[in-house]
């Protein structure tokens, strides 16, 4: 199988981490001539990363590639226990990418105060930060996302809270969720400690730092 797409970004990084649960090697890697390419727009016309080649099935969009590797692979951890559990972890990536995300891309977009836009930043600012309260409520935190093994929910959480914890939280001085006693610092606590988290968060946060590097060479 081939994940076609940059490490960096939480999507491919999501599906990367999903399969480790699952005892599965994903690298990605970047298609020849880019995610607009037309070699890549024929696998898919969205242009958007991630895409899984799985032996000729091409399968777009994180949440869809994790589900084709448990339907795969099922009972191999990535989606555990019973069906309130995996219900749990669904809902909670589903809240992420709905309710947190959107409005956070926003403000990675926005990090420039010479060119934001004052008001497109306050209402994403307000929306993110309404997001993070129903993630708050929806987060077992016992100890992990959704319960007592690392799911589908971890995967979707923690490289985004990577990504929040370097760049919108400090440029905007937004609260950081993940520094509390609330369900989500007891979540984040628990991704640094366990032993396969903990090895992602550090390879996952060098990722990000090469990319913000190279980004701000750019500009």
């Amino acid at each position: 199988m081939i994940l076609y797409g940059g490490f960096a970004s939480p999507y491919v990084a999501r599906v990367v981490l999903f399969a480790r649960l699952k005892g599965l090697a994903l690298e990605p890697r970047m298609p020849e001539g880019g995610i607009k390419s037309p070699e890549y727009l024929a696998l898919n016309p969205m242009g958007k990363m991630p895409v899984l080649d799985a032996d000729g099935t091409i399968v777009p969009e994180s949440e869809v590639i994790c589900e084709f590797l448990e339907d795969l692979h099922p009972g191999t951890g990535g989606l555990p226990g019973g069906p309130a559990d995996r219900a749990r972890a669904r809902l909670v990536s589903r809240v992420h990418d709905v309710y947190v995300y959107p409005h956070a891309h926003v403000l990675f977009r926005s990090m420039n105060p010479a060119t934001r836009d004052a008001a497109k930043v306050a209402a994403a600012q307000s929306s993110l930060e309404t997001g993070i309260g129903y993630l708050a409520h929806f987060v077992a935190a016992a100890p992990f996302a959704a319960g007592r093994e690392l799911s589908l929910a971890d995967c979707t959480l923690l490289p985004s809270f990577i990504i929040l914890r370097k760049t919108a939280f400090r440029a905007y001085g937004l609260a950081d969720p993940t520094e509390g006693d609330g369900s989500l610092g007891r979540w984040w606590r628990a991704m640094q400690t366990d032993t396969l988290t903990s090895a992602f968060l550090a390879e996952y946060s060098a990722a990000l730092d090469a990319f913000l590097k190279a980004l701000a060479a750019k500009k």
